[in-house]
């Protein structure tokens, strides 16, 4: 059998060409392949040679290689969105979308499939969720590579026995569940995120072990995302709670710029991602066609003062700051959102205005020297101090500033509206 004319990862071993969807292996009829940790924690698939008997099948469901002009549809209608429930608002990363679509879809008897952070391992995987108390296991942002385990699999499960499922995930993760399902079921509804890349499994265990060390305490809760104590920062913030003799201690919250992860991952400062699995840097699944039904992201670029050619409504902007940014991609997309529709204030804006940030529109992004520095130095080096080592900075003193610059923000909007009271 002549394997070269086999173009996914599994045959070439180019890493560039491979998101670790794991379609790959949950399609082998023969379990030749698993899916297995790199030096640098990122999961590959393996092969078992005693086992393969090159049928290819693999290779025909890789949706790095195969043909997606079947499977995707554009933006149709973009929105910028709040949420009129506070609740939505306070326990989500955004505005909670996706925890108002997950309990519509388990109210009407389905199932949601979701990303969970395993606060033992500290690994992160797909989840199948089919009772509403469960949520929460699938909020809030996680940005390390979560592995879809068996769930395409169970989502084929629950589809041909008439099950109704929403399945949430990365873009490359949904296009592996399309390509791996093969065809379209009507009871299949899909949601992408806008993604700038996933880092390393392997980080967080380390992630965890900083700041237990940094505080001489057990972590819990972990969130990269919060509106607790700086409600206005966008979200960029590390917070977890302090526990002692099983004891809780207190609720910590740190600038993303003081996380050795969230450091290298975003917020360097100079626009470049350290800690990204290497197909992230050329990835194919970034563009304005989508996979999923719906796509969620953040609405950077589009603020208050119409700087990008969006006049927001002034229902829209009298509520709280935090804002979401969705397209409905698809005729089940659309129905979708309807029925969420009234636990949103929503504005529809033009579809060329939505989604400018770089996640969307960037091209190929370079894969930078000091990633490979980062990742080979990992065992030599504590990690916090191997990132203050290569980058020149000082991770608490990032914090410090951070609040310097935060509350004299907030100092001045209190001023401001004291001012503009008394007129």
């Amino acid at each position: 059998m002549d394997i070269k004319k086999y173009k996914s990862y599994i045959f070439t071993g180019n890493k560039t060409t491979c998101s670790g969807c794991g379609a790959c292996v949950q399609v082998c009829k023969r379990k030749a392949l698993s899916m297995q940790a790199d030096e640098e924690g990122f999961l590959y698939p393996v092969m078992d040679v005693g086992k393969c008997v090159h049928c290819g099948l693999c290779d025909s469901r890789c949706p790095e290689i195969k043909d997606k002009s079947n499977s995707v549809s554009s933006f149709q209608h973009c929105y910028i969105a709040t949420t009129k429930d506070d609740k939505y608002y306070k326990e989500s990363a955004s505005i909670g979308i996706c925890t108002m679509l997950a309990e519509y879809f388990l109210q009407k008897g389905g199932v949601v499939y979701g990303c969970f952070l395993d606060e033992v391992s500290w690994t992160s995987y797909h989840i199948r969720l089919d009772d509403i108390k469960d949520i929460s296991k699938i909020r809030n942002s996680k940005y390390l590579q979560s592995s879809t385990q068996l769930t395409f699999k169970q989502v084929q499960s629950d589809l041909l026995n008439g099950t109704l499922v929403l399945y949430t995930g990365t873009p490359c993760q949904i296009a592996g569940l399309k390509t791996f399902l093969n065809k379209d079921f009507d009871d299949l509804y899909t949601v992408d995120i806008i993604c700038h890349g996933v880092f390393s499994p392997m980080l967080m265990p380390l992630e965890v072990k900083y700041w237990t060390k940094l505080f001489g305490a057990e972590i819990r809760n972990f969130r990269f995302r919060s509106k607790r104590v700086y409600k206005h920062s966008n979200g960029g913030m590390v917070n977890f709670d302090l526990y002692k003799n099983g004891k809780f201690k207190r609720h910590v919250e740190r600038y993303a710029a003081s996380s050795p992860s969230y450091f290298c991952y975003a917020y360097s400062g100079n626009g470049i991602n350290y800690n990204l699995r290497l197909s992230c840097y050329s990835c194919k699944f970034k563009e304005q066609t989508r996979y999923g039904d719906i796509t969620v992201g953040d609405p950077w670029g589009i603020d208050d003062n119409d700087k990008n050619g969006v006049k927001l409504t002034e229902e829209l902007t009298s509520r709280n700051s935090i804002r979401s940014l969705y397209s409905s991609n698809t005729q089940k997309g659309n129905m979708l959102l309807k029925e969420i529709n009234q636990k949103l204030v929503f504005q529809e804006i033009p579809v060329e205005k939505a989604f400018v940030q770089a996640a969307v529109n960037y091209g190929e992004r370079e894969i930078p020297q000091l990633r490979e520095i980062l990742f080979s130095s990992l065992k030599e080096k504590e990690y916090g101090k191997l990132v203050e080592y290569l980058f020149k900075c000082d991770l608490e003193k990032n914090h410090k500033k951070f609040k310097i610059r935060y509350w004299k923000s907030e100092v001045k909007k209190i001023i401001k509206r004291v001012l503009f009271s008394n007129k």
